[in-house]
């Protein structure tokens, strides 16, 4: 098998989970505080933190795609700009998630300002961090696409 084929089959798992992920994190946010016990908090940490495994894995085979790669690009700087986006989404969504559960977490005692706070901070995280994640697709899609990244013609 070639190595560089990994991280395409990898790439759709972080794109899948941190995208519901955030969706089922926000309902939660929104959800009535008659059903704050429900199962959505809980889901959505549950798909957050596999969707921040699933970044790293992809983070990780994307770094030796590249090596494998890079020798048959023609433009080095869509190859950069897409591992730059590509580290920014999975720090941005670690950090986020960080955030989310050291909120969660915290003692009611703890003020309404400081649980707000964070809250804000970890939903400001999350958006631009799934705005990575599509700019990282976007360039990913132009490696393929346009600069035949991993293509292997056929004979």
């Amino acid at each position: 098998m070639r190595l560089e084929l990994i991280h395409p089959m990898l790439v759709h798992f972080p794109i899948a989970l941190l995208s519901t992920g955030v969706l089922v994190r926000f309902a939660a946010l929104i959800t009535p505080k008659r059903f704050k016990n429900s199962f959505l908090l809980p889901a959505s940490w549950l798909i957050l933190g596999f969707g921040v495994l699933a970044a790293w894995l992809t983070v990780i085979a994307g770094e030796m795609a590249a090596d494998i790669v890079a020798p048959t690009l023609n433009n080095m700087e869509t190859l950069h700009e897409h591992a730059v986006h590509a580290y920014r989404t999975a720090i941005g969504f670690t950090a986020a998630l960080a955030i989310d559960l050291f909120r969660g977490f915290l003692q009611q005692k703890k003020g309404w300002v400081v649980k707000q706070g964070l809250a804000l901070i970890f939903c400001t995280l999350y958006l631009i961090s799934l705005g990575n994640l599509i700019i990282t697709g976007a360039y990913g899609a132009t490696l393929v696409y346009e600069e035949g990244a991993a293509v292997k013609k056929s004979s």
